[in-house]
C-alpha cells in the first residue's frame, strides 16, 4: 500500500510540475482535502482515521493582529472528523480494551500572522464527541461494504460538547549554503480547552525548494511559489487532559475510561510538492503510546489543496 501511495504520489507531480509556469498568479483563497488513516499498515486501531475540509484566505484588513506591509495574515476554516479504536475491535471486555471507542466531529477557525521567518497562530474549536460524531457510524458502514472487521463499538466515550483554544508560535532559521538541510524551523503550541489540554515543542528541518515560511504550503501558507521538498520533525507533548481517552473533564458518564499517558513523542516526516494551482502533500506520522495499555501508533497523511 504504501508503495501504491508513492507511486500516485509521483505521477499526480509528474502531471503539476508538465503544467507549472514560471510567472503564477498570486492566489487568496485555498480549499484542502485531507485524510489520515493507519490502513496502510495494514492495521486498525488507536488514532485510525481522520477526514478534514479546509478553506483559507488572506485577509487585508486588521483582525485579531495588526495588518502590516511586511506581513501576511491569514483566515482559516476547518471541519473535521476522528476516529479511534482500540486494538480488539470485537471485544467486549473493557479489561481487555487499550484504549476506549471514540469519535470527535469539530469546526474550527484560525488567524495567523506571518511575516519573513515566523508565524503567530491563534485558533478557536468546537466539538461533539462521542456516538453523535457519527463516526462509529461511519466506520462501521466502511467495514460492512468491504465485509471486513466490523468494530463492535462497545463502551465508547459519551457524547459530550468540548470548546478548545490553542496558540502557536513558529520561528525559521535558514542554513545558507547547507548541501543537505535548507531550513530550521521551531513551533512552540500550547492547547487549553475540555477536549484537549497539552503544551508543544517541535523542531523540523526541511531539504529542497520550499519557499519563505510565510508563503510556503509547508506551514499551510497560500502561495504561489513552486516547491518541490522534503521534511523531518520531532516533539514532545505533554498532555494534561484527553477527553477522547479520560472523558470529559467537567463530568462525564462514559461507561470505560483510562488515564492518559500525559509525556509523548511524536515525529513526522513528508514530502510536498506545489505546483501552478495544486499541492500535494504525503506525510508519514508516529506517536508513543497514549495510554499505559496500548502500544506506538502511525499513520498516513494525504493531503490536496487547490489555491483559486
Amino acid at each position: 500500500m504504501i508503495k501504491n501511495c508513492l507511486f500516485l504520489f509521483s505521477v499526480l507531480v509528474f502531471f503539476a510540475f508538465a503544467k507549472a509556469q514560471s510567472d503564477p498568479p498570486v492566489y487568496k483563497q485555498q480549499v484542502s482535502l485531507q485524510h489520515d488513516n493507519d490502513l496502510f499498515f495494514g492495521i486498525d486501531r488507536y488514532y485510525t482515521a481522520g477526514t478534514f475540509l479546509g478553506y483559507s484566505r488572506l485577509l487585508e484588513n486588521n483582525f485579531l493582529f495588526k495588518h502590516q506591509k511586511d506581513a501576511t495574515l491569514q483566515l482559516d476554516i476547518r471541519l473535521g472528523q476522528e476516529t479511534y479504536t482500540p486494538r480488539e475491535l470485537f471485544e467486549g471486555d473493557f479489561d481487555l480494551l487499550e484504549r476506549p471507542y471514540a469519535g470527535y466531529l469539530f469546526v474550527s477557525g484560525a488567524v495567523s500572522k506571518a511575516q519573513k521567518n515566523h508565524i503567530w497562530h491563534l485558533q478557536t474549536e468546537i466539538g461533539l464527541a462521542g456516538p453523535q460524531s457519527l463516526a462509529g457510524e461511519v466506520q462501521v458502514a466502511y467495514h460492512e461494504l468491504i465485509n471486513e472487521f466490523i468494530p463492535v463499538w462497545e463502551g465508547q466515550i459519551a457524547n459530550s460538547f468540548h470548546i478548545n483554544f490553542q496558540g502557536a508560535y513558529t520561528v525559521d532559521f535558514s542554513l545558507g549554503d547547507s548541501y543537505l538541510f535548507k531550513n530550521v524551523s521551531l513551533t512552540s503550541k500550547a492547547s487549553l480547552g475540555t477536549r484537549l489540554t497539552f503544551i508543544e515543542q517541535e523542531a523540523l528541518v526541511t531539504l529542497g525548494k520550499r519557499a519563505p515560511i510565510a508563503y510556503s504550503s509547508g506551514f499551510g501558507r497560500i502561495g504561489s511559489v513552486h516547491e518541490f521538498f522534503g521534511y523531518a520533525g520531532i516533539s514532545y507533548r505533554y498532555v494534561v487532559n484527553n477527553a477522547l481517552i479520560e472523558g470529559h473533564p467537567f463530568g462525564d458518564d462514559s461507561p470505560f475510561t483510562l488515564d492518559a499517558i500525559p509525556s509523548i513523542f511524536r515525529a513526522r516526516s513528508g514530502i510536498v510538492y506545489r505546483g501552478l494551482r495544486n499541492t500535494y502533500t504525503l506525510e508519514y506520522n508516529f506517536n508513543t503510546r497514549e495510554t499505559r495499555r496500548e502500544g506506538h501508533l502511525n499513520y498516513v497523511a494525504i493531503i490536496l489543496r487547490r489555491s483559486f
